[in-house]
C-alpha cells in the first residue's frame, strides 16, 4: 500500500516554545490513524503543521504528501494537493451562505469553473445523505448553529471536497 503521509523527525514550535521533538509518522492510503494525548500534549500542534498554518513553525524534519515534500508550501497549495482539517471552534462567517462557501471551495480546490445547477444537485445529495436539513444551503457559514450542527456542516464539507486526507 502506497504512503499518503510521511513525516519525518518533525519539529515544531510556537512563539518560540518547541511542542513537537521529532514526530515520526507514516500513513498509507486507506489506513486510518487515531492520535491520543493529554491537554499540550501537541496534537493540534501536529494537525496545524500538516496543514501548514503560519503560526507553527517547522523548526526542522519534513512533510510528505503524496510523494511530494510540502513543508514549504503553502496551506491552499495543501488543500489543493487534498489535505482537509476540520477545526475544534469551527467559526462563524456572517454573509456567506454555506452553498456558497462549498461551491468556491470545491472550485478553488479543483480549479474548475463549478456549475451552479449541478452543484445544488450534489449538495443537496450530500445533504440528504448526512440528514441534513436542505435549509441550511442557503444559511450563512455556522451562524446561529450549534456544535452539533457546525460539525455536520465540516463532515458536508468534507463529502463534496472529497479530501485524500482528512484531519478530525
Amino acid at each position: 500500500m502506497a504512503e499518503l503521509l510521511q513525516i519525518k523527525d518533525l519539529k515544531v514550535s510556537v512563539e518560540d516554545k518547541q511542542i513537537l521533538k521529532g514526530i515520526d509518522l507514516t500513513i498509507k492510503k486507506g489506513e486510518i490513524h487515531v492520535v491520543m494525548g493529554t491537554n499540550g500534549a501537541g496534537k493540534s500542534t501536529l494537525a496545524n503543521a500538516i496543514m501548514g498554518n503560519s503560526t507553527y513553525t517547522v523548526d526542522s524534519g519534513s512533510i510528505i504528501f503524496d510523494g511530494k515534500d510540502i513543508t514549504e508550501d503553502a496551506v491552499n497549495d495543501r488543500a489543493k494537493a487534498g489535505i482537509f482539517m476540520s477545526f475544534q471552534h469551527p467559526i462563524s462567517i456572517p454573509g456567506i451562505t454555506v452553498e456558497n462557501f462549498i461551491r468556491t471551495a470545491k472550485s478553488t480546490i479543483t480549479g474548475e469553473n463549478v456549475r451552479a445547477l449541478s452543484f445544488k444537485k450534489e449538495l443537496k445529495e450530500k445533504m440528504d445523505e448526512l440528514s441534513f436539513d436542505t435549509s441550511y444551503a442557503q444559511r450563512y457559514v455556522n451562524e446561529g448553529f450549534s456544535g452539533g450542527e457546525r460539525k455536520k456542516n465540516e463532515i458536508l464539507q468534507m463529502a463534496i471536497l472529497n479530501p485524500k486526507l482528512a484531519i478530525l
